[in-house]
């Protein structure tokens, strides 16, 4: 009765509070305050009738999902553009000058960071998008509309965005995507049936690998060590996840109580899947009821306008992503621990360890993590046991 519609709860997750400390205040701050405007909003557009499939007693994942197919999913289409045509346009505006700057001074590569010949990655990258599109084809009997979206994905979209994400990273450490560009593509192509959402495609954003190159680089590490570590890596991974996946599923029913997070958020993942699914199945579809026009020209100007109103009064530029996400109908219970951390460290324990505060707390949260980490595969690994040995026909 107090707060209809509104999605509530709270997470007693240490870990939280440290990445509170360690990300950017005012992305904290923003997303808080995100938080804080769906916390009011949601009960004027629930009295509007906007919210009208919320009842009271649904639970948080209940809430979540009706509200989605009520308004979320469109106008989160709407900001996710908004973010998008802004993080473009940055690249284009800086792309200029930078154009300048270049005309006076060659590229400087650091000797030694394993860099490899143009010729050989753009071949790699070639040979890998005909064999994704070949497969494809074959598995969806070379439809023609499929057919072009994989060669917009290979050799148009992948490359722009990619490119456009590698910038941004640097300038205000964000990702750019084009939101639901697959899914778009794909009722676009005129392809009817389910079998086209489960094919590879060659659809990627390889910008975000910018930051980790950037990390190796800094750290003496070569690319080639990097890549001769995947290589290593990559059977044992695909052994290892093939074996615990079929062990997982063999010690229990999915969803059941033995796991308690999906048997909480399954239901909520597959009802927001099959929003998708349903969409290239022609007639009526639950996809067709939250795909909203309205909602996603709102999403835009409320993004769009937001960015503007910030920029005007020069606030912080993850102060105003932060805020963007947090209109989103994100999940309050990450969001408030890290707002607390946020606090703590920028109040307190910065006052009382000085500028050297950042520092410990990048070490701090390594820490933590790892340790946890650690933790919790030993946990995992004595529930195995304990679950097999009580799985046994004897």
């Amino acid at each position: 009765e107090f707060l209809p519609a509104v999605a509530t709860g709270f997470a007693f997750d240490l870990g939280s509070v440290i990445l509170g400390m360690v990300m950017p205040f005012f992305a904290m701050v923003g997303s808080f305050l995100g938080l804080i405007i769906t916390f009011i909003l949601n009960p004027g557009l629930y009295n509007f009738h906007i919210l009208h499939s919320w009842k009271p007693g649904q639970s948080t994942v209940e809430t979540l999902f009706n509200n989605n197919v009520d308004f979320y999913f469109s106008f989160g289409i709407g900001l996710s553009l908004a973010i998008a045509v802004i993080g473009i346009l940055s690249v284009v505006r800086t792309r200029s000058v930078k154009l300048e700057e270049k005309k006076n001074s060659a590229p400087e590569i650091p000797p030694g960071r394993g860099d490899i010949p143009n010729w050989l990655f753009i071949s790699v990258y070639l040979i890998s998008c005909t064999l994704f599109i070949t497969i494809s084809g074959f598995l969806i009997g070379f439809h023609k509309g499929v057919m072009i979206v994989m060669f917009f994905f290979a050799f148009l979209y992948t490359p722009v965005i990619s490119y456009v994400t590698a910038r941004l990273e640097g300038l205000a450490g964000q990702v750019v995507e084009v939101p639901y560009i697959r899914e778009i593509a794909f009722i676009l192509s005129g392809y009817h049936g389910m079998a086209v959402w489960y094919i590879p495609i060659p659809k990627a954003n390889y910008g975000t690998q910018t930051v980790f190159y950037k990390t190796a680089e800094l750290t003496g590490t070569k690319f080639s060590s990097v890549w001769k570590a995947d290589i290593f890596l990559f059977p044992i991974i695909l052994l290892a996840t093939i074996g615990f996946s079929s062990f997982i599923f063999s010690l229990a029913e999915i969803p059941s109580a033995v796991y308690p997070y999906t048997q909480e958020i399954w239901e909520f993942t597959a009802k927001n899947a099959a929003l998708i699914y349903s969409s290239t199945l022609g007639g009526y579809s639950p996809f067709s009821e939250a795909f909203r026009g309205i909602y996603i020209i709102a999403g835009v100007a409320v993004g769009i306008l937001s960015f503007g109103t910030f920029a005007l009064f020069s606030a912080p530029t993850t102060l105003c992503y932060g805020i963007v996400r947090g209109f989103n109908q994100t999940m309050p219970h990450s969001v408030i621990p890290e707002f607390i951390g946020a606090l703590l460290g920028r109040f307190y324990f910065q006052k009382k360890y000085g500028k050297n505060w950042k520092k410990y707390i990048i070490v701090i949260s390594a820490g933590y993590f790892v340790g946890a980490g650690l933790m919790s595969m030993l946990c995992v690994g004595f529930v195995f046991l304990a679950k097999a040995s009580g799985t046994l026909p004897y």
